[in-house]
């Protein structure tokens, strides 16, 4: 149902109904009860407003990557900032990025080894936009994105002002930050604030990476981030052809000797130390490995041929199918293996 709205939203700004699949990469979902482009400080603040005065809930839409959109849409104004700026300044060694939320991520991580930073290069391929980058931590192939964000900048919906939050702050963590637990729904990202060196420092540890550059001690950052984008185009299907919000579910993080224990029950599971005491198991080799799910498929819905840690909508899936399907993966591999198992991506509704 509706909220009774007490007074119009500002036509120039807000639009009622607009529908959402087309602008999520999982092409799913409803529409938005009402939805903002914003491009600034004072146009966010006149929406918000607006919306605090009418008891409206207010969600956050960036790059439409990494979401999941509920069948009846989303209730309340769905924000979706636009701001697009790369403002550089530099630091003997380093250089600092000042970055808009809207900007395309890949675009960024392409500007980056364009202009020879290094830090950002093992992220290449990642869809979706820099805003969302903090808030997900984003990591692949050995790199987390919090390691080269100093600040955030935000509008803080319950103080009504906008905020710089340092990087401890921020209380990133694996695929988490404070913006995913007590700042859910409190903070609007503005703008990203990285620190990237010139300096080149390959991170390579990544067995795909090492395997390509073997024989090669020194790569170029065009080269790694050739070889990253060619690494994901054999595991991710093509976003133009396939629906997917990309790796759905979180690789689980268990004790150290609970990783002993399933390592004698199921040889040759991976398992990459976090730190003292806990290992990450790459819940892929699990589905793969253990239970043969690879490729698995239930009417619109399945785990993609090529990595087993996706999950991709083949047409006409429903934000219902999409929760069923994935709650059943859960199930089966804490019935296999005793391990929990947590999504990634985030629901909206």
């Amino acid at each position: 149902m509706e909220a009774k709205i007490l007074n119009t939203p500002p036509p120039e700004l807000v639009r009622t109904h607009v529908p959402l699949a087309p602008l999520t990469t999982f092409s799913i979902g409803g529409a938005a009860e009402y939805y903002a482009e914003v491009s600034d400080n004072n146009s966010l603040e006149i929406v918000t407003q607006w919306a605090r005065e009418n008891m409206l809930p207010v969600t956050v839409l960036g790059g439409g990557s990494n979401v999941l959109v509920a069948d009846d849409g989303v209730r309340g104004l769905v924000i979706h900032p636009t701001q697009s700026h790369i403002e550089s300044v530099e630091n003997n060694t380093t250089v600092t990025l000042r970055v808009g939320t809207g900007v395309v991520w890949d675009e960024l991580v392409a500007y980056t080894v364009s202009e020879g930073l290094w830090g950002l290069e093992n992220l290449s391929g990642i869809p979706g936009s820099v805003g969302a980058v903090p808030v997900q931590n984003v990591g692949a192939y050995g790199v987390e994105v919090s390691t080269y964000i100093t600040q955030v900048h935000a509008y803080d919906l319950m103080d009504r002002t906008m905020v710089t939050l340092g990087a401890a702050e921020c209380a990133f963590g694996y695929r988490d930050s404070i913006f995913k637990r007590e700042g859910l729904g409190r903070y609007v990202i503005m703008e990203v604030i990285f620190s990237l060196s010139r300096t080149p420092r390959p991170l390579l540890a990544y067995k795909d990476l090492a395997h390509t550059f073997e024989e090669q001690s020194s790569p170029r950052l065009l080269e790694i981030r050739e070889a990253v984008l060619g690494i994901r185009e054999g595991k991710f299907p093509d976003l133009a052809v396939v629906g997917t919000a990309g790796s759905f579910f979180k690789n689980p993080i268990v004790p150290a000797s609970t990783y002993t224990e399933l390592t004698t029950i199921h040889p040759g599971l991976p398992g990459f130390p976090v730190d003292e005491g806990r290992v990450k198991i790459p819940l892929g080799w699990v589905l793969e490995h253990v239970l043969g799910f690879k490729g698995r498929t239930e009417g619109s819905v399945g785990l993609y041929e090529k990595q087993a840690l996706v999950l991709v909508n083949h047409g006409g899936a429903t934000a219902e199918d999409v929760t069923h399907f994935a709650e059943d993966i859960i199930r089966c591999v804490h019935d296999a293996t005793g391990i929990a198992v947590e999504w990634e991506v985030r629901p909206l509704s």
